[in-house]
């Protein structure tokens, strides 16, 4: 699928999940080198800047999440900017590149203030929102996990177990997303762009700085939760294994102590019976306390 925006000379084109066809037509039209070409249609999973002559070409991972899956992935996206000319290309839904280009055609003052200055500039901003995006994502975790660790504190550790796992397994994957990229923008090509392209490039650099430092944060804050969870779990397990074995150490010895009174025995008198039922309904109160006891603290 192929959409395009023009505005200020500038022209923006954007190929998501693009076909034989459109991949050829891509090549055409920006007149990539047949290396750089190979890298872009094998879709790489190692972001890189390559800057040529005639053109830049910057892959990026997107992290995108699945509401329903509840894992992040990476979307390699393709940003190649020419003199008056920008293309991304991707192979999966980008839901926030598509977002910044509805922005721009039903907002024309936005045309006005970024496709007036050089297509270099208008990468850097989308490449920028893309990154505001992950910041929201990790903001969401942050507060996943302070709902988490209140859940852990108020008794519910068994339930918490998978949160907790679900919550570890998504920072694990988006940490490897942004890990790869870290230092992706701390060196700015030379001789290629102006002043302000550089201060955007430099910023770009600093803002996954920041989302790493974020994400390691909240990595060490999840490790962290998931101990003192596991901690609470252990203790009321072991208080629960307390509890019946205290409750074995009862009942065994009064079973010896009520077997000669069984009252299915030969000659059974009522005293048998008294005494018989007597232990069997005290030890059904104290399994009884033990249970209610075990359910005030949450032990299970």
């Amino acid at each position: 699928m192929k959409q395009s925006l023009s505005s200020k000379g500038i022209t923006w084109t954007d190929f998501q999940a693009p076909s034989n066809d459109e991949l050829a037509e891509f090549v055409r039209a920006t007149g990539v080198l047949p290396i750089d070409a190979e890298f872009i249609v094998q879709d790489h999973q190692r972001p890189e800047v390559t800057a040529r002559d005639a053109y830049i070409l910057v892959l990026v991972h997107v992290p995108v999440f699945d509401t329903k899956s509840r894992v992040t992935s990476g979307v390699a996206l393709y940003v190649l900017v020419t003199q008056t000319q920008m293309f991304t290309l991707h192979y999966n839904p980008i839901i926030t590149l598509q977002r910044v280009m509805k922005d721009f055609e039903e907002q024309p003052e936005k045309q006005e203030e970024y496709f007036s200055d050089t297509p270099i500039s208008l990468a850097l901003y989308a490449i920028s929102k893309l990154n505001n995006s992950a910041f929201r994502k990790v903001q969401k975790l942050v507060k996943h996990t302070e709902i988490a660790e209140d859940a852990v504190f108020h008794g519910n550790e068994r339930k918490m177990v998978e949160e907790i796992a679900v919550l570890s397994r998504d920072v694990l994957d988006f940490r490897r997303i942004v890990r790869s990229q870290v230092g992706l923008f701390n060196e700015v090509p030379e001789g290629v762009f102006d002043h302000e392209a550089t201060t955007q490039w430099r910023r770009l650099g600093s803002q996954t700085s920041q989302l790493w430092e974020m994400l390691e944060s909240v990595h060490e804050s999840i490790q962290e939760l998931r101990n003192a969870n596991d901690s609470m779990l252990q203790h009321k397990e072991n208080e629960l294994l307390r509890m019946l074995t205290l409750y074995s150490i009862i009942t065994i010895p009064l079973w010896v102590f009520v077997g000669p009174y069984n009252p299915r025995g030969v000659g059974a008198t009522i005293v048998d019976y008294i005494v018989f039922w007597s232990v069997i309904i005290g030890l059904v109160l104290v399994l009884i306390y033990i249970f209610m006891r075990a359910k005030k603290r949450k032990v299970f």
